[in-house]
């Protein structure tokens, strides 16, 4: 099955969705491109004039591949489902047809197309597999009482799971809550990916002395406590940028920023395409932030899409020692107690006044960042679905 499988990806936002879930789906498709398989990835079309072919590397940093094609599907309503239905029709009629010349893996991240995953997973040249990024087959762990949409995904879940090829976990913990919760399906746990760079002058990544926080503005991914620390980082010379969120957001911490006369200091953009960032963390990223709150999502569900930003670009981080965070940055991880700034601050200087402990520290995210690629990560995958035939 490995060399003739056609892999099949689904996403139903639209073409350069600011944030990270349309890139971490371009770049599965794209890994298993690099692998030489025929991949595909069904996309909202988004912008009728964007061309997908030039926002592979303008937009979204990566290199087109002839074994990737983008389907961008326009959302139209159909009978008996939403606008974005039709991307899913799309996907699983492409899916239909493929098989018909050989083996199909499907992946996606989308509770909606259970239904019908399990209803195609009877064809035998068809794998089916549901990528998890939450936990809501069970949800007593939540705080609050559920809403109707987590029920919704919650019976999801729980009626379509076992009918589909296999589970796709981000985290160990993750994979075994899902084990206890159906213990005769196939699951795999993998961290999403990292693309190393070439190497920079450390030493001057070192000098550089700005310290980058990537992803969402709110409190528990950690962006009310960098902005305590990034005070105290400017009055020992090191800047701290914030990537990510809305303009209202950026804005916010760009006023307080100004209203300290730390203006030079600390500085705040929203989302931008991922080939920006690429952009900036190689030019001035000395340090990584991944300061995520010990919530019990955080701890057991999420993969840190920020810390294999860090560590593509061999860049060393700080980060809170939970079991999400350690899982990805591993040996290379610099590990502080959550909520303390001065524990943070001196971390920090360790590593940027050593240049010898910054170099190693260098040295330690590179070959991390080896270890869990993107395309090992697609290896995985294709052993994974052969071995659920």
């Amino acid at each position: 099955m490995e060399c003739r499988m056609t892999v099949v990806w689904i996403n139903k936002r639209a073409w350069k969705h600011p944030g990270p879930i349309v890139n971490m789906s371009l770049r599965n498709a794209h890994s298993f491109a690099t692998l030489g398989l025929s991949s595909h990835l069904f996309v909202g079309q988004g912008r009728q004039d964007d061309e997908a072919g030039q926002d592979l590397r303008g937009f979204y940093g990566l290199e087109p591949s002839p074994c990737l094609t983008v389907h961008r599907i326009p959302r139209r309503a159909v009978l008996l489902g939403n606008q974005s239905a039709s991307i899913s029709r799309a996907g699983v009629e492409f899916v239909e047809r493929q098989s018909r010349q050989g083996p199909v893996a499907l992946f996606t991240r989308e509770a909606s197309l259970l239904p019908q995953m399990a209803w195609i997973s009877r064809n035998r040249r068809i794998r089916t597999f549901y990528e998890l990024h939450d936990l809501y087959a069970d949800l007593s762990w939540r705080p609050h009482r559920p809403r109707l949409r987590e029920l919704r995904e919650k019976w999801l879940e729980r009626l379509f799971l076992p009918c589909i090829s296999g589970l796709v976990c981000i985290t160990r913990e993750m994979e075994e809550r899902y084990q206890r919760l159906f213990p005769g399906q196939a699951t795999i746990a993998l961290p999403l990916g990292t693309e190393p760079r070439p190497p920079a002058d450390v030493e001057a990544r070192r000098r550089a002395r700005t310290l980058f926080y990537v992803g969402h503005m709110h409190g528990a991914k950690g962006v009310s406590f960098m902005e305590q620390a990034a005070v105290l980082l400017a009055g020992h010379g090191v800047r701290t940028e914030f990537w990510g969120g809305y303009e209202k957001d950026a804005l916010r911490i760009r006023r307080a920023a100004e209203q300290k006369g730390l203006q030079s200091m600390i500085d705040a953009v929203p989302f931008r395409p991922p080939s920006e960032l690429n952009a900036a963390l190689a030019a001035r990223g000395s340090l990584g932030v991944v300061m995520l709150a010990d919530t019990y999502y955080n701890r057991h569900l999420t993969c840190p899409v920020k810390a294999l930003d860090y560590l593509s670009h061999g860049i060393p981080a700080l980060g809170t020692g939970i079991p999400s965070v350690r899982e990805v940055l591993d040996d290379a991880g610099h590990y502080v107690a959550e909520g303390d700034t001065t524990a943070f601050v001196q971390a920090a200087l360790g590593l940027l006044d050593d240049p010898q402990a910054y170099a190693e520290a260098v040295r330690r995210a590179q070959q991390r960042a080896a270890q869990i690629t993107w395309q090992e990560r697609a290896r995985a995958l294709v052993r994974f679905a052969a071995a659920c035939g």
